[in-house]
Parts: structure tokens; sequence; C-alpha cells
């Protein structure tokens, strides 16, 4: 028997630079910054060298770090009578579940004072949309799910 989800949404990131992408730009601020440390370095100063192969490696770095993060996501499922609240962020993966007729969402602000949206029940809350949603998004989310949560059928 097959079963319809009620509700899920899933909140990612951005990623419009491809890896193949990423590497082409990379390849490209390498050659601009040798080019420009190599003429730098013929007129004599040749300290600049060292600190276009820094760049290059905070470029290189940054890059990474992007693709490591391009597969995090955070989603809510609302299937019969279970919230899943499931999150990957950087290789971490976890999730909560939840009795829809218990869960309460609200939102909250935190100490770096900015808004959370947490899902809970029974004195256990996670934090929904952290890295992915501004504080707009969260209070809409907010109303839509206790919106979806109220149709209990």
């Amino acid at each position: 028997m097959l079963s319809m989800l009620d509700y899920k949404i899933i909140a990612r990131p951005n990623n419009s630079l491809s890896s193949e992408g990423a590497f082409k730009l990379l390849v490209l601020l390498g050659v601009l910054a040798l080019m420009v440390a190599v003429g730098f370095t013929h007129i004599g100063a040749w300290l600049v060298l060292p600190f276009a192969g820094l760049e290059l490696l905070a470029f290189a770095l940054a890059f990474y770090h992007i693709r490591v993060h391009a597969s995090d996501f955070e989603s809510i499922t609302i299937d019969g009578d279970e919230v899943l609240v499931e999150k990957k962020y950087s290789r971490q993966i976890s999730s909560a579940v939840f009795q829809r007729y218990w869960t309460r969402v609200s939102v909250k602000e935190s100490a770096s004072g900015r808004n959370a949206l947490m899902i809970g029940s029974h004195g256990k809350e996670v934090e929904f949309g952290k890295h992915f949603i501004d504080d707009e998004q969260r209070i809409a989310l907010v109303r839509e799910l206790k919106k979806k949560l109220r149709n209990i059928n």
C-alpha cells in the first residue's frame, strides 16, 4: 500500500557554481595572481610572490568549504501522525521524530539576536533553517507549519 506524504519542505543552500566551474574560476584567479606576482617580482618586489601563493591557498580552501557543504540540507516531513526533522550539515546527519498531535512550532530569539524556528514536543526541541532561510522566511514557515499540523485527518 502506498502512502502519500502530507507535507514536505527542504531547505538547502544555493549551489549555482558547479565543481567544474569552481575549478575553472580557481585556475583563472591563479593565473591572474601569478601574472601580477611575476610582474612585481621583475621590478624587485619579490615578496609579492609568497603572498600570491597564500592568496591562492585561501581561495582553494574557500572553494573546498563550498564543496563540502554543497549537499547540506534541512527537511521537515509530515507523514500521517509523524513529524520528521532531518538535517545534514557537513558530514553530520541527524534526525528527530515527533508525534504530530503534540508537535509545537515557535519562533524564539536566540542569543545572537536572530530568530530561531523551533520544532518540538515533550521538552525536546530542534532548530530548523539556521543556515538556509532568513527571519522573514522563518515566520512564514511557522504559519504554514501550524496550519499543516492542525489538519490531522
